[in-house]
């Protein structure tokens, strides 16, 4: 068994290969060629980021029908700060974390705040009025000590309000405590000495008890970090699985009985003769296997593999199991992880994706009797689709519908860049689909489903979800009612200033 020590420095190692200097890239190539492209492509102002730790509080206008009780806080997060006194990391996932809340009053009334979060990393970086050019996808010419992950932790991809806290989450280090009224980080959460820097994913998953699951992984040990946190207790519960190969999983899901944890074939294989990125040790495996690791919520140390063909995977829906003990969730499949290694590479240098994998809406089901699986395609009516969103009411029970973000190709392609342009809203069940297509330049990020208090069904409440406007630099919180199951835009309110393309949110009912 792997001791606390041992996985604390080892994720350290295995983001950052080996702790000496890192030699790659020249530092300032990526800056000039974004900028040099910037002034010809205006859709690249959704990569800009942001240069002020923070914005301050602005009254957004409103316009349309907006809700009376739907009052709360929108919190989202995603990579802020892509640049500093001429350097500019190489991968978008390699930026500063900027958090956003977008408050909403009675009234209505709806304010934005932003602030970057002052992590290890950002405030090295402020003492030395310059960027650390090294990261999950950023190869440069710094030296940089490293004494663990939280290192390297920029806190950029998403958040978990917790009790009277907020924190904002990293892939492989540890949650970064936030205020969450003034949005200042007053440093890492710290819930016990065993759990100290064990790496805290950023796709937690709550039960409707309160209680709280996650996993990390250390790519270099062979380790699965496995917590538990109970509703009102603080110390979490920690498991350790032994995994090798390891790979890079993003989400898992939860049952009423297990955890899975869905493993694609993109191998920790680093090569001691070059000089790589953290995403770059990786090596893609299409004739592998897809592994589904499924967990026993009572004792993770009892756990079995079910194998699929090989997909890359990003984000799944909700899970639920039935009394014959078969898992169904849902998520979103692509025949390779190129989506990682080129768009959000090109990005950075301000070119358009060359050639991604597109992804599709499936279904996954695992018989935990007889330890098979399936995969079955639920929809093909989009070009592809991603970031999907439930009533969290029905978490770890059988949910009827899905809310996701999607591209229509019948209208204003947004896949050339990449992105996509559509929310749409699916009955699992039946089949039933509506979507509302944004127009051209207007880029949606992730939607998720807010119910109304005073109800109980899952087409009781509305879809919330922020758009960017990249022409009219402006950035939009948009509100659909879904009482004809299709998303029909009511509300909105104006940001008059366009905030960088993020990642994940919650939202938070005033109470």
């Amino acid at each position: 068994m792997l001791n606390r020590r041992e996985l604390v420095l080892g994720s350290g190692g295995s983001l950052c290969g080996l702790m000496l200097p890192i030699r790659g890239i020249a530092s300032d190539s990526t800056y000039e060629r974004f900028h040099e492209n910037l002034s010809r492509h205006p859709w690249l102002r959704l990569y800009a980021g942001v240069s002020d730790t923070d914005t301050g509080i602005t009254q957004c206008e409103i316009e349309g029908n907006w809700p009376s009780d739907l009052v709360g806080a929108l919190f989202r997060n995603g990579p802020g700060r892509m640049e500093r006194a001429g350097r500019r990391y190489q991968h978008w996932f390699d930026g500063d974390g900027l958090v956003q809340k977008w408050s909403i009053g009675p009234g209505p009334n709806v304010t934005h705040r932003a602030r970057l979060v002052r992590t290890h990393k950002y405030l090295r970086d402020e003492s030395k009025n310059e960027l650390s050019l090294v990261g999950f996808g950023t190869l440069g010419d710094d030296s940089v000590s490293i004494t663990g992950p939280d290192s390297l932790n920029v806190g950029n991809i998403s958040v978990l309000p917790r009790d009277e806290e907020l924190w904002a989450l990293w892939e492989g280090g540890s949650a970064w405590q936030l205020n969450p009224e003034s949005l200042e980080t007053t440093g890492i959460v710290e819930l016990s000495t065993e759990s100290a820097g064990l790496p805290f994913s950023a796709h937690p998953r709550i039960e409707p008890n309160g209680t709280v699951w996650n996993f990390g992984y250390v790519s270099h040990m062979g380790a699965l970090v496995i917590w538990r946190m109970d509703a009102g207790v603080r110390k979490p519960e920690i498991s350790i699985i032994r995994r090798n190969p390891m790979t890079i999983p993003h989400d898992f899901v939860v049952t009423s009985k297990h955890l899975v944890i869905p493993l694609p074939p993109l191998h920790f294989e680093p090569d001691p003769s070059v000089e790589q990125s953290f995403i770059d040790m990786h090596v893609w495996h299409s004739d592998r296997s897809l592994d589904l690791l499924v967990l026993d919520k009572d004792d993770p140390q009892s756990h079995f593999v079910v194998e699929l063909p090989a997909k890359w995977l990003f984000h799944y829906s909700n899970a639920w199991e039935d009394e014959n003990g078969v898992i169904r969730f849902e998520g979103f499949k692509y025949d390779d992880p190129s989506l990682m290694y080129d768009a959000f590479k090109n990005v950075m240098h301000g070119e358009a994706p060359t050639s991604v994998s597109l992804s599709s809406l499936v279904q996954f089901r695992i018989d935990t009797k007889k330890r098979t699986a399936t995969v079955e395609d639920l929809a093909n009516e989009f070009e592809a689709s991603e970031f999907p969103s439930v009533d969290q009411r029905r978490s770890t029970e059988r949910h009827e519908w899905l809310t996701m973000l999607a591209n229509d190709s019948s209208s204003n392609s947004a896949m050339r860049l990449g992105l996509l342009n559509s929310v749409a809203r699916m009955n699992i069940s039946t089949g039933a689909i509506g979507r509302f297509t944004y127009p051209e330049y207007e880029i949606p990020e992730e939607h998720v489903f807010v119910p109304n208090p005073k109800g109980t069904s899952e087409s009781d409440g509305w879809i919330l979800g922020t758009s960017l406007d990249y022409v009219k630099q402006e950035t939009y919180l948009n509100v659909f009612d879904i009482g004809n199951a299709t998303p029909e835009p009511i509300a909105r309110a104006t940001l008059p200033r366009l905030m960088p393309l993020g990642l994940h949110g919650q939202f938070v009912t005033t109470k």
